[in-house]
């Protein structure tokens, strides 16, 4: 039989925990972030350098995000039409500031017009991909509370 961690902790040892767990990964977060910008600017590395830490950060924050939103403790009411069209366009709109950043202020030369429209249009689509798991594991979600709550 498989233990569960925290099966021997009480109500409130078990809080505690989880609060200490979840300080310490945004803690880890940060520090990665940080390494980056000292590996980038002190240490004058190049982007391309430490992608793979960009993506494994990437990755890590989709996935929570889902998490959160597939347990609801991202709280939503009901999934709107136009609070997912505000959510993706609120994501193009950094996801395209990120990158005019990464790529022309930060490093020389900067993209040309046609090299910064076809990464939009990558922007877009894995935009549109993001929002769209996002929004099945939200509905997911509430459809396992709606069925725990049933029984």
């Amino acid at each position: 039989m498989k233990k569960r961690p925290f099966s021997g902790l009480d109500e409130r040892s078990k809080g505690v925990a989880y609060k200490i767990i979840a300080v310490m990964y945004f803690l880890t977060i940060i520090a990665i972030q940080a390494i980056v910008i000292y590996r980038q600017f002190a240490l004058g590395q190049d982007i391309r350098d430490f992608q793979d830490i960009a993506i494994v950060m990437t990755v890590n924050t989709l996935f929570l995000v889902t998490a959160l939103l597939f347990y609801g403790v991202i709280p939503y009411q009901k999934v709107r039409i136009k609070s997912i069209l505000l959510v993706y366009l609120a994501i193009v709109v950094l996801g395209s500031l990120f990158t005019y950043a990464k790529y022309n202020i930060f490093q020389s030369p900067g993209l040309s017009v046609k090299e910064l429209f076809d990464k939009m249009v990558i922007i877009l689509a894995v935009t549109g991909l993001i929002v769209l798991f996002f929004v099945i594991f939200s509905l997911l979600g509430k459809r396992k509370m709606d069925k725990d709550l049933e029984s």
